[in-house]
């Protein structure tokens, strides 16, 4: 049995080995920057709901929510459904936000504040400078490139296209995704997030969408590193009782050698008086 334990421990560690390591150096390097930090929140200004100013233009006549169907109907050609309706201002003027679901997709749009008309989506250069003002400090745009389609291993995997991409070289090689027609911040990405993500996907060993935390590889490798664990603990249990076997056998014959040892000496002082 003990020789089995010994296999079972030995080549698990082997296989296992790698694994661990990566399970450490991506837990300390977590551990290290605040997820804030790696999202890149910082490089940004907050992009919560803006709220109506003093300084807003308002229209002549604000729309109320049942006023934006045609609109909505001529924009979708009859096929939508809302599920809700915010005031918005945007660049100053009013707006209204308005999101629910499209031929089984779900949407976001802005419409003018009287409700006449969907407003239309981003140019790339309205993108641009959007993404600029989205910076907390002065950025240097790289590329603008409009993103129809999402491979499953991407930087913005769980959002759907349609949406705009605004890389820099400054500030930390950052990516912003912006909804087309919002303006709104989808995702932030910078090369610390690049960093986490391929260590996020060593650490769930999902190799394919590095989302899935209940992979089964990774199960398979939680198990084994249990039963090696396991094994390491019941072998030193058994050699623990071995040394204790031993010690106390090291212990008794040291308790007999005085003995053993003034035996000797009579015998010896015996042997001497006799010559």
């Amino acid at each position: 049995m003990k020789a089995v334990l010994r296999k079972v421990h030995r080549w698990l560690g082997l296989l296992m080995a790698l694994q661990i390591v990566a399970w450490m150096a991506s837990g300390l390097w977590f551990s290290i920057y605040p997820i804030e930090t790696i999202r890149g929140e910082h490089l940004t200004r907050p992009s919560e709901e803006l709220q109506v100013g003093s300084h807003a233009r308002f229209p002549r006549e604000l729309a109320a929510p049942a006023a934006m169907h045609n609109a909505l109907d001529e924009h979708f050609a009859g096929d939508w459904a809302l599920s809700s309706v915010q005031l918005y201002q945007w660049n100053g003027e009013i707006a209204w936000r308005v999101s629910g679901t499209s031929r089984g997709q779900a949407f976001v749009r802005l419409l003018d504040g009287d409700g006449s008309r969907v407003r239309p989506g981003l140019t790339a250069a309205a993108a641009e400078q959007l993404a600029l003002e989205w910076l907390v400090k002065p950025g240097k745009v790289r590329s603008v490139e409009w993103i129809e389609q999402v491979e499953a291993d991407a930087e913005v995997r769980g959002h759907a296209p349609p949406f705009w991409k605004v890389s820099f070289s400054i500030p930390e090689s950052l990516n912003l995704y912006l909804d087309p027609w919002t303006g709104e911040i989808l995702a932030r990405r910078t090369a610390r997030w690049r960093v986490f993500d391929f260590l996020w996907m060593l650490h769930i060993m999902d190799f394919d969408t590095r989302d899935d935390f209940n992979h089964p590889l990774l199960q398979l490798a939680a198990a084994a590193g249990l039963i090696s664990a396991l094994s390491g603990v019941a072998l030193w249990r058994s050699q623990k009782r071995a040394f204790a076997s031993v010690t106390a056998t090291v212990a008794s014959a040291a308790d007999k050698l005085p003995v053993l040892i003034e035996s000797v000496m009579k015998r010896t002082e015996a042997s001497a008086i006799r010559t």
